[in-house]
């Protein structure tokens, strides 16, 4: 009797683990579905550039709106649909969220390589204006990544009511700089000798990019005459001024094992400077990445340089694979905006 009874109790503890093991996992997976939340085109224009996306609504009323302002390289609205955890976790805070293909991908016309950080931010101002539009009397902000540390910083009143930058860099070029020690670290090399090849590529770097570089240069690099214009367009750019002008509310958060950027160098200097502005807040997050996740599972500079079991996890666990609290904060701020009065008449 008694070896029969701890068959029956080990059966139903090895059903109700696997139960909870569906229910985690479908949590999960519904994270990354956001075809299931009402939704609508969100098209503008900026300039010549039409820009096509995505509006997704919350169920209840919004009390926020939010654009999304991608980082570097080629994204489309979803950024090939990583941004659904986030996406779903600011809708169930009922802030409703818009994002839209880059210029030249998905339904978007023009070339995302052709923009310098003041066209992003113009972009950027044009999206807040037809979000607006679409939802008066909301606080209506944008919520951009890593790159967009030197676009959304240019915006003013009342072109947004707030903003808040993930993974932001002060520098391009220190923010080059620290993303090739780490690199160089992690492939093996001691301190002295990473920042040693670092400084070295600079100097290759300030010749490479230089106004005196040809078209053997640019063969030389490796880059494509778009991508090379890119960088050379933007190697200087520097957030500080930008920042010392703004007057509108800032989140600007990092994980604190940021592989990319300079969290605790750089958010000091957000320290500096934003102290003393009311509703702004520098924020770091412990055990998180460039994009805050969970450090410990997700870190690489790269996500292409993700394993296939890595990408597996980040599906099963949707926004938990967040570092605890880097999404709660965002849409704290968010919705505070809305009640402290901006975005209304």
């Amino acid at each position: 009797m008694f070896r029969l009874t701890s068959r029956r109790t080990l059966l139903i503890t090895a059903l109700f683990l696997l139960v909870a093991l569906a229910a985690f996992s479908l949590r999960g997976l519904l994270d990354q579905d956001l075809d299931r939340r009402t939704f609508e085109a969100f098209d503008f224009s900026n300039g010549t550039t039409h820009l096509s996306g995505t509006l997704w609504l919350p169920d209840q009323p919004p009390q926020s709106a939010v654009v999304l302002v991608h980082g570097d390289g080629p994204q489309n609205r979803t950024s090939d649909n990583g941004y659904a955890p986030l996406i779903n976790s600011l809708l169930d805070a009922n802030i409703a969220v818009a994002s839209w293909d880059k210029p030249g991908l998905g339904g978007s016309s023009g070339d995302w390589l052709a923009q310098s950080m003041q066209d992003r931010a113009d972009e950027t101002t044009a999206a807040l204006a037809a979000l607006r539009q679409r939802l008066p009397g909301l606080a209506t902000g944008a919520l951009g990544f890593s790159q967009a540390g030197w676009v959304l910083p240019k915006l003013r009143a009342p072109q947004a009511d707030f903003l808040v930058l993930a993974g932001p860099a002060v520098s391009w070029l220190d923010q080059g700089r620290y993303f090739g020690i780490t690199r160089n670290l992690r492939e093996g090399m001691d301190r002295s000798a990473a920042e040693r090849a670092a400084d070295a590529q600079a100097v290759q770097d300030a010749a490479n990019f230089g106004p005196e570089a040809g078209e053997e240069t640019i063969r030389r690099t490796g880059l494509t005459p778009a991508r090379y214009a890119f960088i050379q367009r933007n190697l200087h750019a520097d957030a500080r001024q930008d920042l010392h002008a703004l007057d509108i509310p800032l989140l600007a958060i990092w994980g604190e094992d940021d592989l990319n950027v300079d969290a605790k160098g750089d958010s000091q200097i957000y320290r500096t400077v934003l102290a003393g502005r009311a509703g702004s807040s520098v924020v770091l997050v412990a055990n998180a990445t460039h994009g805050l996740l969970k450090a410990d599972a997700y870190n690489a500079q790269l996500t292409s340089d993700w394993p296939a079991t890595r990408i597996v996890r980040f599906l099963v666990e949707g926004r938990r694979a967040y570092a605890p609290a880097a999404l709660s904060t965002i849409s704290a701020f968010i919705l505070a905006q809305n009640r402290s009065g901006a975005g209304n008449p």
